[in-house]
């Protein structure tokens, strides 16, 4: 008999999680299911892992990830999805290309001071300690019709832009951390990756692949299209942080 395990993949191509079981929905705010796309926009979100599948010998050879296939496109950006062996949740996968410069781009992905803004469905982003290259924080997101989420995330400066590119990683941390707020559902996962280099045209490819579980017993089917809709999202909020609008001048 064969069993699975994950390593890390340097190329952070896929991210398979395996979803174990399926929680219990609280019947008083979790039975109405439609509002999934709000608690998913409030999830933004990307370190990924290839899988090797282990002989009953012990002996392991890597795997070919799925394939990407595509998922339409949405105001200019390539979405793309995947299956996540073991999981009921896809990994999935928004391209675009930006104008603005490699440098600009990477500190809105990871800004050198971190500054606690509440975008989105934010309701809390506390900072819990940071290096250079490496940030934990506490975030909690707020969320229409079911439980408000909270969790503790971990993101990496794999590679600064002063290299030519960019790579940015992040998971969620659930050992030794913070526990769940009361009123609050813990996201049992977000992991996933930034990676941005130069394009044609003095442009910059920007990629972002991103896997979730977003907890409390929501079916994957119901997740899917506020998944894609969140990513897409975000990419957004990201482009908008390497823009900022031009300060009026003082008076």
């Amino acid at each position: 008999m064969r069993s699975v395990r994950y390593v890390r993949y340097v190329r952070y191509v896929t991210e398979p999680m395996a979803f174990a079981s399926v929680r219990r929905c609280d019947a008083r705010q979790d039975e109405y299911l439609g509002g999934m796309g709000a608690v998913v926009r409030g999830l933004a979100v990307v370190v990924a892992v290839s899988p090797l599948l282990v002989g009953s010998a012990g002996s392991a050879r890597a795997e070919a990830p799925p394939s990407w296939r595509s998922d339409g496109t949405f105001d200019g950006m390539a979405v793309e999805r995947r299956d996540v062996p073991g999981s009921s949740f896809d990994e999935i996968r928004v391209s675009t290309t930006s104008p603005l410069g490699l440098q600009a781009l990477c500190d809105a992905i990871y800004p050198k001071r971190f500054d606690g803004k509440l975008e989105g469905r934010f309701k809390k982003r506390e900072l819990l300690r940071e290096t250079d290259t490496e940030r934990w924080t506490y975030e909690q997101i707020s969320v229409a019709v079911i439980s408000d989420r909270d969790y503790v995330m971990h993101v990496k400066l794999e590679q600064p832009a002063s290299t030519g590119r960019c790579e940015v990683g992040f998971e969620t941390e659930t050992r030794g951390t913070r526990p769940a707020a009361p009123g609050f559902v813990r996201i049992p996962l977000i992991r996933g990756h930034w990676s941005l280099a130069p394009a044609p045209g003095g442009k910059v490819s920007v990629r972002y692949e991103v896997y979730s579980d977003p907890g409390g017993g929501v079916p994957a089917f119901l997740a899917r299209g506020g998944q894609r809709s969140a990513a897409v999202d975000f990419m957004k909020v990201i482009l908008a942080r390497a823009n900022p609008p031009p300060k009026a001048p003082s008076p």
